[in-house]
């Protein structure tokens, strides 16, 4: 019974025999994704993420020179988050016969500008229009305010992130629907702040700016992965 048994397991799940669908939520947005069976230990997927908006208000440090003298001000900003992802991963079942434990690996692309940044204060652009320069302080760098008192730039990550993760649920259900657990890691690299229409950026002057975007900046490096899903088996 036992070797008739994992017969039928390995039928099952042959190469490309079988396909899968999932739609799932979690901190990479709103995921669906398409899986075929490699071997009955190794399912494959590729899929998509949207992020929807999440907006983070704050003040954040402008410093600056205005007639001779060096000044030090604070702007509104505007953090906003968003991105769309592609990936590919494999996932690997050990105990395929006894249970849905997976170990999965693989990257993902796309959504290298992570935070949106923008600002304006009427103050600076009288102040600018009468010679000064500022710049606002996020992270360790300093993105200009223009002539109309705006700022506008943002964070980026790598644009190919590896992947790491595990959890429960089988990518394509033995029975004809399923569901499915999943925590891991993207690896961005360090998180490198742009301005629109700048080159390279200088570093600001004050290395312990504590505003939430450039906290929201320390642990972007690892980015968690929490996923969970619902699968339905196609063929």
């Amino acid at each position: 019974v036992t070797t008739a048994s994992a017969q039928e397991n390995s039928a099952f799940f042959g190469l490309a025999n079988r396909v899968g669908a999932g739609v799932g939520v979690g901190t990479e947005g709103i995921g669906v994704d398409v899986a075929v069976p490699v071997t009955k230990y190794l399912q494959a997927r590729v899929g998509f993420n949207v992020m929807p908006n999440i907006n983070i208000n704050t003040t954040a440090d402008v410093s600056g020179t205005a007639a001779g003298y060096s000044y030090n001000e604070q702007m509104d900003v505007k953090g906003k988050f968003s991105r769309t992802t592609f990936d590919f991963k494999v996932d690997c079942y050990p105990f395929a016969n006894a249970s849905s434990f997976f170990v999965t690996a693989g990257f993902s692309v796309g959504g290298d500008k992570l935070v949106k940044i923008t600002g304006h204060s009427d103050q600076l652009k009288q102040h600018i229009a009468e010679g000064g320069k500022y710049n606002l302080e996020i992270g360790d760098y300093q993105i200009p305010v223009d002539a109309n008192g705006d700022v506008s730039g943002g964070v980026k990550v790598k644009n190919f992130r590896p992947y790491l993760g595990l959890g429960f649920g089988r990518l394509i259900p033995k029975k004809r629907f399923g569901a499915r657990f999943e925590l891991g890691a993207q690896f961005q690299g360090k998180p490198v702040v742009y301005a629109d229409g700048v080159g390279d950026l200088t570093k600001a002057i004050d290395q312990d700016t504590d505003d939430d975007i450039s906290k929201f900046m320390d642990w972007l490096q690892v980015y968690p992965v929490l996923k969970v899903s619902f699968r339905g088996r196609i063929l």
